[in-house]
């Protein structure tokens, strides 16, 4: 079972190490919300408070388990309200507004992290996350509440120390949570989802497409059809898009060379590789580097 101990939360710097991983917790919590009681705390930070009237907007992802009590979310202007019971997940997404709360006479026991990094943003450019189906309703509970009590331990005990062991906690929840929502997902979902995370674990090869369609088991015809259908775009750029997402992260947190970065995702050479960065990002590889350069000097810069 999940820590059920004293409340606590925690609030941890961003690392070069966690951001090397593609994967920073920032922050977790465990919260036994008693019935009637104020909601919420007004002792987190101030970026992090919110009112039932006006909501909140992170810069980051939460994953926010429900393991007792019972409550009601709003993931989005213009949705409607949505009721959240005891063992059920829900993510709020980066820039997208939200409000929650526990029903008042019930209370409920709440355990978050907030996670930020390239792998997040990757899961949902693959459908692994997706922002029309926030909560997830049947995840696999001992496995979310075993993944949730070595974050409690390990944040209460040392929070900074132990950044980039929580880190891959994140990523373990991720991983536990961003299957299947439900066994009565239909299969062309399954499918283009298979060929996504696919795609995504060989971003950088250079293999036919042929290929995953007969490790799917199904006609190339038929899986290029329909993964067109499913995401909008073809598996090729699909594909592409994965590469370009690899190449900021390591332009970006690496010292490699524009021909070593390059060479590891697989182009055929620098050219090629500056070519494609720049179709899809308005820009070369050195001018997005020169770019980060900038916002790091700046940031630098700015009195505290």
């Amino acid at each position: 079972m999940v820590d059920q101990s004293e409340n606590y939360f925690s609030y941890i710097p961003e690392s070069r190490l966690c951001q090397t991983l593609g994967c920073t917790l920032r922050s977790s919590g465990f919260t036994r919300v008693k019935p009637h009681t104020q909601y919420p705390a007004q002792t987190h930070p101030a970026a992090y408070l919110f009112s039932r009237t006006r909501g909140r907007v992170l810069q980051a992802y939460q994953l926010v388990y429900i393991s007792e009590g019972r409550g009601r979310i709003e993931l989005g202007r213009g949705f409607k309200p949505q009721d959240i019971r005891a063992g059920q997940v829900f993510v709020l997404f980066p820039n997208v507004w939200h409000r929650y709360a526990p029903e008042p006479a019930v209370g409920w026991t709440e355990h978050w992290v907030e996670c930020k990094g390239t792998v997040f943003d990757m899961a949902l450019n693959a459908g692994l996350l997706d922002r029309s189906r926030p909560i997830i309703r049947n995840p696999n509970i001992a496995a979310v509440e075993h993944a949730f009590a070595e974050v409690h331990a390990l944040a209460r005990e040392d929070a900074v120390g132990h950044q980039p062991v929580l880190s891959m906690l994140g990523l373990k929840l991720l991983a536990i949570l961003a299957g299947p929502r439900n066994a009565n997902e239909d299969s062309t979902n399954r499918l283009v989802n298979s060929a996504r995370m696919l795609l995504l674990e060989r971003c950088t090869a250079q293999g036919p497409m042929e290929d995953i369609a007969n490790e799917l088991n199904v006609s190339y015809s038929t899986l290029r059809r329909t993964f067109r259908v499913q995401t909008g775009m073809s598996m090729k750029d699909y594909q592409m898009a994965m590469r370009i997402q690899k190449a900021k992260d390591l332009l970006d947190n690496t010292n490699l060379s524009i021909k070593g970065v390059a060479a590891q995702l697989g182009f055929s050479s620098a050219f090629h590789f500056s070519n494609q960065f720049r179709k899809s990002v308005a820009c070369t590889p050195s001018d997005w580097r020169a770019r980060l350069g900038q916002r790091r000097e700046d940031s630098l810069s700015k009195p505290e």
